[in-house]
């Protein structure tokens, strides 16, 4: 039979959820308990299903967001919910649905797509790049003393209420936003169901989430999100505490919130899954050896729009380039682009001069929050161009902070 093709509705939706939680190797009543309180934030013309008969076999779905880019921000469609049944892999469905999402997404007017991959490997044939990355830390307890050098805090840390958190953090997180490209908007339908949730119960022998917050002379600074696991070994505390969640506004705050979570008493571990790739923490450290940071991909981002992409960062450096773009999947990033910033703006537009460096459209968008330099996947093989150009290219798209998505989606 032959594999059709749709938009989502309602009607799938217990579908939907379980053709998810197989594929991710979850329980279908679990899933489905997950899935419910989010179910009124689903724009289901967003999602594209497939289905063998009346059989859901393969889904997708976009998120409309903004996401911070170098000096601003734009539209990107957040790509979650992508699976195929095991029943029908190897039939060109997953290669479908992605065609027909990103023409959605171009004819929405969006110019980036983005999401976290399940595996490293799917993406790249679409054309998406390894546009930003993370760090999962972790330490022992007896080695987390800061240097001397680490500003002491001049406020306090204390615990907030949920309504007083989703009242007066949002405004943080929009002050870290604008510093750091790849991190999302998040509108009040966000923070309560993902960040400060109303059903906030115990999981998987963690205590539910704590919330405290950092505040300065003049008010809130940052804020932490933490949960701890009791455990005793042969008679030793030796607790886990884990941080899904903490955003300092300054070094102070940050250096506050730690020193508070390194402070809880019974806490053989502290770890936290999603820290910036150029976490200030290793550099406070007075030992840092003891902190374990191993790497992973996390944002990955599609290119649809160039020019409109190109023309929505800032850039640090004046400079011409003429990139010629290869996209292989499809024509939505394809041809010759002149990119020609001047104090901090630039202007691109489709050209017939020679090219200065040669590129596809996933390292387009790799180098494109500054998560990578053009010289270093050149060394790799994957970039063409003259030593000056690639220099030229490395400054152009540089920035001050390395990207980072603490929304995974």
């Amino acid at each position: 039979m032959a594999i059709t093709y749709r938009v989502f509705t309602e009607d799938d939706w217990d579908q939907w959820v379980a053709t998810g939680a197989i594929a991710f190797l979850d329980d279908i009543d679990n899933a489905a308990a997950w899935a419910e309180p989010i179910r009124p934030l689903i724009d289901f013309d967003r999602g594209l299903c497939a289905f063998d008969g009346d059989q859901m076999v393969g889904k997708t779905h976009a998120i409309t967001f903004s996401m911070s880019v170098p000096g601003g921000e734009l539209p990107t469609a957040g790509i979650t919910a992508v699976s195929v049944a095991s029943t029908h892999r190897r039939r060109g469905i997953l290669s479908e649905l992605m065609r027909r999402q990103l023409d959605d997404i171009r004819d929405r007017g969006e110019p980036l797509a983005a999401l976290w991959a399940s595996e490293s490997l799917i993406y790249g044939r679409f054309g998406y790049g390894l546009a930003a990355q993370s760090e999962r830390v972790s330490i022992d307890r007896r080695h987390t003393d800061l240097l001397p050098t680490v500003p002491e805090a001049r406020g306090e840390v204390s615990f907030v209420q949920p309504d007083a958190a989703l009242e007066r953090w949002p405004p943080l997180y929009d002050r870290l936003r604008e510093s750091r490209p790849g991190m999302m908007a998040r509108d009040s339908a966000h923070w309560s169901a993902f960040v400060v949730p109303r059903t906030n119960k115990p999981e998987g022998g963690f205590t539910r989430r704590q919330y405290v917050e950092y505040a300065g002379p003049d008010g809130p600074e940052g804020y932490a999100i933490y949960t701890v696991k009791n455990e005793w070994v042969e008679g030793i505390p030796r607790g886990t505490l884990r941080v899904p969640e903490m955003v300092a506004t300054n070094t102070e705050a940050e250096a506050a919130l730690w020193r508070y979570l390194f402070g809880i008493d019974l806490v053989g571990t502290i770890s936290a899954n999603n820290r910036p790739p150029d976490d200030a923490l290793l550099w406070m450290l007075a030992d840092p050896r003891h902190l374990r940071r191993p790497p992973r991909d996390s944002l990955w981002v599609r290119i649809l729009d160039v020019p409109k992409a190109l023309e929505g960062r800032a850039y640090p450096a004046d400079g011409r380039l003429v990139l010629d773009v290869r996209d292989p999947f499809g024509p939505w990033a394809a041809g010759r682009f002149e990119l020609a910033a001047e104090g901090g703006k630039a202007s691109c537009h489709p050209t017939d001069a020679s090219p200065d460096v040669a590129l596809g459209a996933d390292d387009l968008a790799a180098v494109y929050l500054s998560g990578v330099r053009p010289s270093t996947l050149a060394r790799a093989g994957r970039v063409e161009g003259s030593v000056e150009a690639l220099r030229l290219a490395d400054s152009l798209f540089a920035w001050h902070t390395a990207p980072w998505c603490l929304d995974a989606f």
